[in-house]
């Protein structure tokens, strides 16, 4: 307890062995601590000295050689009191800061998250992020001009993964000549589908609204394949309003 006392203070370890040590067994030269003590020989003079900084120990030279002699343990109390009043000015110092410090926590914590994926297997990731969010989806989707490997997945693998982790969709379709098959799957895919002119809407890229994310998928035909992730409240929330309000109004 001792020991767990003196360290709660500011003393090292080695510090608290040297100081105790000296305690029981009065003055000692540096070659004597090192015998009463853990601490190696080549920092005892280091630590000694360093305790007699701090006022709790002596030095004295008897024939040549130095002696470290303890000093009372009153001293405890005096850094005690030093260790309170630095804790009260830290303290201060905190309180004169916190409100600057707040503010950029709530800078960071609103700064979107933005992901960038490339390729086949990047957009794939992108897709798959869906199934780890586990969340309802909103969907803006174009089914004609998809690259035809990209557009076999997503309707194959991706919608298996998708339907046997129950997450269901919303999703607002440009009209194409595989609009009516789309449309037709959605009761076994749990999907609810509202179809939009494509000379009126000419969708490029698909907008998937999950959880706290926004996902932009380009998979276009011929096109070099690009995903992005935006992790954000902020503007996740902001899509879903959006979508909501267009999905009323058709």
């Amino acid at each position: 307890m001792i020991n767990e006392v003196l360290i709660n203070l500011g003393l090292s370890e080695e510090e608290v062995d040297v100081y105790t040590s000296l305690l029981n067994s009065g003055g000692q030269s540096a070659s004597q601590l090192s015998k009463t003590t853990k601490v190696k020989r080549t920092h005892i003079y280091n630590i000694a000295s360093s305790l007699v900084k701090r006022g709790l120990v002596s030095q004295n030279k008897t024939n040549g050689t130095t002696i470290f002699v303890p000093l009372s343990p009153d001293k405890l109390l005096s850094l005690a009191h030093d260790k309170k009043d630095e804790a009260e000015r830290i303290e201060s110092t905190l309180e004169a800061v916190l409100p600057n410090l707040k503010s950029k926590y709530n800078l960071a914590e609103n700064k979107p998250v933005i992901s960038f994926y490339e390729g086949k297997e990047g957009v794939k990731k992108v897709y798959l992020d869906t199934i780890s969010e586990a969340k309802p989806i909103l969907a803006l989707v174009e089914t004609t001009k998809v690259d035809l490997e990209m557009y076999k997945w997503v309707t194959t693998e991706y919608v298996k993964m998708r339907v046997k982790n129950d997450i269901p969709v919303k999703a607002i379709v440009a009209s194409g000549l595989k609009t009516k098959t789309y449309i037709g799957l959605d009761k076994t895919e749990l999907r609810e589908t509202k179809e939009v002119p494509s000379d009126k809407f000419p969708f490029e890229n698909e907008i998937n609204i999950y959880g706290n994310k926004v996902s932009i998928i380009n998979h276009k035909k011929g096109s070099k394949l690009l995903g992005i992730i935006i992790d954000n409240p902020i503007v996740a929330n902001t899509f879903r309003s959006w979508f909501h309000l267009t999905w009323s109004r058709l």
